[in-house]
């Protein structure tokens, strides 16, 4: 297969460029699409909800307008999302250490935060436990915390997260779905969750309480049943960092030790000295949300048939806690303006003289805030053949309360699409940027990551931390918006977007799309790489 160098690339775009310059993206275009669907009415977008299908209406009907055909199911601009929701019932859950000392009652919210079980309202389990490190088999790494140990109807204790000695791509991978799965091959029937100091920090304990109303949501199969809702474990909780030691009274070593020896890479699993019990109320609801596609057909015959997939998530978190007085989670960044990207983006696109040579879809995609659902539902089931798509774009929460000077191109590392990237970006004149916050594994939390684990190579297209004005501390934004305005009412049209910036991602977005596309050949993971490695195979 042949491999473009990257200084190929930009010769390529910059050819593109001269031969056919895409209509320019207005900054207004963009900030009108954002101030709609942030909008009070829309009640935060939450899937499932009124205020979502009026966003999806709305996406539909900027496709219709672009001259995107529908490629939805049946030949609509839908495609139909079965789900299941689970509201948690705090004052009903409980978690309890029984040990040698007697019985510890922790207190919900203040001590813990009990997990969703999807298969029934009521769950209850209680067995002995024991503590599995971070509770991952990583072979390539030398990493076992399962050594020695039979985990067979008991509750595994776990550390949040994954080492930190662990490479980005391993740290992410481990830390996502792929623990849970670990856990109940090895037939653990509960899982309890310690926070780390570590992620306390960057995630205080006082937020999760915060946003521990939010629902979470799996889908639906064909026989109406959960998928991927682990009907194995029979309870989880997240313990804060405060009530750590409690679980890990009269054991081998303390819940300091236990941190301690965590973060200088020293890891050994033992038994805890009791039992842990838990039980958990949800309160259950089946709904339907949609995913809206939009398609762009190609202009080579030969190549018409396959698809570049750009992707932003439509929904937010709807209503939940006040938050000064106002309940609307509005989610203007999160996930509006990747949204009013992706259209703008479709507009440009469609209105060139010449179109790609391959064809691109455009889903905004439902369910990001509840699990990723929608883009696992399309990656599984796309409306296409699915080996048909060769390549997932995805924009997701752009910071630009600044003038960007670089983005981040989550994935660049991981296949060929990274010398098109940094083509692309050197052609629009942006520093191609690190990873800011390499230790929050965000390439396993956004739809791209479905992509992945489906086998296509994906880029997640992110904000970084530099601005082009000298005056502003563009990490210190970014920071600021995460902890105080990330997934609350304050994320909206109130905050001092930059709405130039958001139309150079968009141009970026044009841009990137249109060299995947008219590219000779599909993109390709790297020799060697960890996802390529672990999911290549279920392209085909």
């Amino acid at each position: 297969m042949r491999r473009r160098t990257a200084f190929a690339c930009l010769g390529f775009i910059t050819a593109i460029a001269l031969a056919e310059s895409p209509p320019a993206i207005a900054p207004e275009a963009i900030r009108a699409h954002v101030e709609f669907l942030s909008h009070d009415l829309l009640e935060g977008r939450a899937a499932g909800t009124r205020g979502y299908d009026l966003a999806a209406h709305y996406v539909a009907s900027r496709m219709q307008a672009i001259g995107l055909e529908p490629a939805g199911d049946s030949g609509s601009w839908m495609q139909d999302v079965p789900l299941i929701q689970a509201t948690r019932d705090h004052v009903a859950s409980s978690l309890a250490v029984r040990g040698p000392g007697g019985e510890d009652r922790m207190t919900p919210l203040d001590d813990f935060i009990g997990g969703f079980h999807f298969n029934k309202p009521a769950s209850r389990v209680s067995a002995p436990a024991i503590y599995v490190g971070y509770g991952i088999h990583a072979p390539e790494l030398g990493h076992d915390d399962f050594a020695g140990i039979d985990l067979a109807g008991r509750i595994a204790v776990v550390l949040s997260g994954a080492p930190a000695r662990f490479p980005d791509s391993q740290r992410a991978h481990y830390s996502s779905r792929s623990k849970i799965e670990g856990l109940v091959a090895r037939g653990a029937v509960g899982i309890v969750t310690v926070d780390t100091p570590e992620e306390e920090t960057r995630s205080p304990w006082a937020r999760s309480k915060q946003l521990s109303w939010n629902p979470r949501m799996r889908l639906l199969d064909a026989a109406g049943m959960p998928v991927d809702a682990y009907p194995e474990i029979l309870g989880s909780a997240s313990v804060s960092v405060a009530a750590a030691p409690r679980l890990f009274a009269g054991a081998p070593a303390s819940a300091d030790e236990v941190f301690v020896a965590a973060r200088e890479a020293r890891f050994g699993s033992f038994e805890l000295p009791g039992d842990i019990s838990m039980a958990l109320e949800n309160r259950l609801e089946r709904l339907r949300s949609a995913n809206v596609v939009g398609l762009l057909r190609g202009s080579d015959p030969a190549l018409a048939d396959e698809f570049v997939v750009v992707t932003a998530h439509l929904d937010h978190i709807g209503r939940g806690d006040p938050v000064n007085g106002d309940d609307i989670y509005n989610g203007a960044l999160d996930n509006a303006a990747g949204v009013a990207i992706m259209l703008e983006s479709a507009r440009a696109l469609a209105a060139a003289a010449l179109r790609p040579r391959r064809s691109i879809l455009f889903v905004a995609l439902t369910a990001e805030e509840r699990g990723l659902l929608g883009a696992y539902h399309f990656a599984a089931h796309p409306t296409v053949a699915r080996d048909a798509l060769v390549a997932n774009i995805n924009n997701d929460m752009p910071m630009a309360l600044f003038p960007i000077g670089g983005l981040t191109m989550h994935g660049a590392q991981h296949s060929t699409l990274g010398a098109t990237a940094r083509a692309v970006l050197a052609a629009e004149g942006l520093a191609d940027l690190p990873d800011p916050t390499p230790e929050e594994v965000v390439f396993v939390r956004s739809d791209q990551y479905p992509f992945v684990r489906a086998g296509i190579p994906a880029l997640f297209i992110v904000t970084g931390a530099m601005s082009t004005d000298p005056t502003i501390d563009a990490t210190a934004v970014r920071r600021k918006f995460l902890l105080q305005d990330y997934h609350a009412p304050s994320d909206s049209t109130a905050l001092p977007i930059h709405w130039p910036s958001l139309a150079r991602i968009a141009a970026v977005n044009v841009a990137l799309a249109r060299a995947i596309a008219d590219a000779d050949d599909r993109p390709q993971w790297l020799p060697g790489d960890f996802f390529g490695t672990t999911f290549g195979a279920r392209r085909e």
